[in-house]
């Protein structure tokens, strides 16, 4: 039996060795990474091109007093955010001073009315005067034909003729001057009205008060009203009143967008809207016209291009766009600062990834396409335009290639994986 010791020792040499040699290639091999796929798809994507801008009340009022003056009333119903109907006196200065004016200008046309009225009655008296000349003249004339009055008596009537002319000429003048002086002063009158409701702080609109910086007793003056900027007038005007019932918002757009919008294009308003997720955003959209972060059916707040400004900023290059709101105008607040998406056009037959399936290095957008022998290969793509939770790809992409969506930050290029639920290609319809 000893001689087959020497034999057996190789053979098990040889064993242990070749099972140490396929350990060692097990361990060499790459391990598989479990992996979810979903096929590029085929789309009609909506463009969004991203603004920001400042919601304004599209009728809102500063409402102020025209000269200096105390403050006598201020209706004590009225608050902050109090509803107020048009015509609603809201404050007024001490009246004596404009009352009187507005009375004295009012006996000031009474007084010329009444000399007007006087003044036709002598107008009437001269025309009557002219007329009882003209036959008295004429009688005479023709009784100087037929020799039956003297030269005297003739002459006397043509100077009765003359005076009552020049009479009537006289009262027609005084006329003129009474009428316009009655016209002086009823301008009298209406100045000291002005006067009068410019003592008065009256609501134009039906709406809400925005501001009231005035109280009971104290002394208003016009000059501490700063109008140089919004802030410093809103600050000093005495009252504002906002109609919360439609919003404007102005934003300022660079000039390539001046084609893609039109009056009346949608726009969803980012007002008082919860943060999305973070899977729901990306850091950077490609020539800032990534859609809204959230699906759009969640943006109460909505409103359309009203107007376009033909014209662009010298110095920005940029247009100015104004948004009026259509609905959820209850959520905006007047001065509030929003975020805005606008949509443009429409591409068709773009093929799309989700965004769980980009990955960014350096700015570039790339991702892991699954192949047929079950390698991840890494692949640079082109980005178009994001649309809800959906990136549109220009190029690096064919429509029905596999992308992986879960499980990206464990691969690696060249990895092998294993495909978890796979969804075969399909055509997608809308915005998700």
């Amino acid at each position: 039996m000893r001689q087959f010791r020497p034999a057996l020792t190789f053979f098990a040499s040889l064993a242990l060795a070749a099972c140490g040699s396929g350990e060692e290639e097990e361990a060499a091999q790459p391990a598989t990474v479990s992996v979810r796929v979903v096929p590029a798809a085929v789309s009609d994507v909506q463009a969004w091109i991203y603004a920001q801008g400042t919601a304004r009340a599209y009728r809102r009022e500063f409402l102020t007093f025209a000269s200096a003056g105390r403050v006598a009333y201020v209706n004590p119903n009225l608050r902050v955010g109090s509803p107020v109907r048009q015509g609603q006196v809201i404050a007024y200065q001490q009246p004596d001073r404009v009352r009187a004016d507005v009375a004295n200008a009012e006996a000031g046309v009474a007084s010329a009315q009444a000399e007007l009225t006087a003044a036709r009655a002598a107008q009437d008296e001269a025309r009557a005067n002219l007329e009882l000349a003209r036959v008295t003249f004429e009688r005479y004339r023709i009784l100087i034909e037929q020799n039956s009055a003297s030269q005297q008596e003739m002459d006397q009537a043509r100077v009765q003729l003359e005076q009552a002319e020049a009479g009537l000429k006289r009262a027609n003048a005084q006329i003129g001057a009474l009428r316009a002086q009655v016209e002086a002063s009823r301008s009298q009158v209406g100045q000291a009205q002005v006067l009068v409701s410019e003592s008065r702080i009256v609501s134009p609109i039906n709406g809400v008060i925005g501001r009231l910086n005035i109280e009971q007793g104290q002394y208003f003056s016009p000059q501490i009203v700063q109008t140089g900027t919004e802030q410093g007038a809103l600050r000093t005007i005495p009252a504002l009143v906002i109609d919360p019932a439609a919003f404007e918002i102005n934003v300022d757009l660079p000039s390539y967008y001046h084609r893609q919008i039109r009056v009346g294009s949608e726009v969803v308003i980012g007002a008082g809207q919860a943060a999305p997720r973070a899977e729901n955003t990306r850091s950077e959209t490609v020539g800032g016209q990534g859609g809204p972060p959230l699906p759009i059916g969640e943006y109460e707040v909505r409103g359309r291009i009203h107007a376009i400004s033909p014209s662009l900023d010298p110095e920005t290059r940029t247009f100015e766009a104004v948004i009026r709101t259509t609905s959820g105008q209850a959520r905006l607040q007047d001065g509030e600062f929003v975020p805005t998406w606008i949509a443009g056009p429409n591409q068709t037959n773009a093929v799309v990834v989700p965004l769980d399936a980009l990955r960014f290095s350096e700015g570039d957008g790339f991702v892991f396409v699954v192949g047929g022998d079950g390698i991840a290969r890494e692949r640079q793509v082109v980005l178009g335009q994001q649309s809800g939770n959906r990136q549109v790809v220009l190029s690096g992409l064919r429509a029905g290639e596999r992308v992986v969506t879960e499980g990206r930050q464990r691969l690696t290029d060249g990895a092998r994986v294993r495909v978890l639920g796979g969804q075969p290609a399909r055509r997608a319809s809308g915005d998700e």
